[in-house]
């Protein structure tokens, strides 16, 4: 089963993930392994398959102002792009409020 957690920074990702997927390994804080990526001139798109099977959080980057910045702008992208090939993957996709797990694809557990 793969399932992928997005929301805020801090919103509880990783509780929801420990109460409902404890038995699935887990994959945390994707849009950082995204960064660390690309400054390795890696693609992070490689990881689409890869990460089937897993639990994964990612915090929600791409709302807000567009950076200034083209490289943090193509990090935003690059995880905005991964996350849509994965949630489209996923038997899951939850996005977390406040702690409060909101099924966007697939059922509670």
């Amino acid at each position: 089963m793969t399932v992928l957690i997005i929301g805020g920074a801090y919103q509880g990702k990783r509780k929801v993930a420990e109460n409902l997927y404890a038995d699935l390994p887990r994959i945390e804080n994707l849009h950082e392994i995204v960064r660390k990526m690309l400054k390795e001139d890696k693609d992070p798109m490689s990881l689409a398959d890869t990460l089937c099977g897993h639990v994964i959080t990612c915090d929600e980057i791409g709302c807000g102002i567009v950076p200034i910045d083209r490289a943090d702008e193509y990090w935003r992208e690059s995880v905005g792009r991964l996350c849509c090939a994965l949630a489209q993957k996923a038997d899951a996709v939850v996005r977390v409020i406040a702690g409060v797990p909101q099924f966007i694809k697939g059922e509670q557990p």
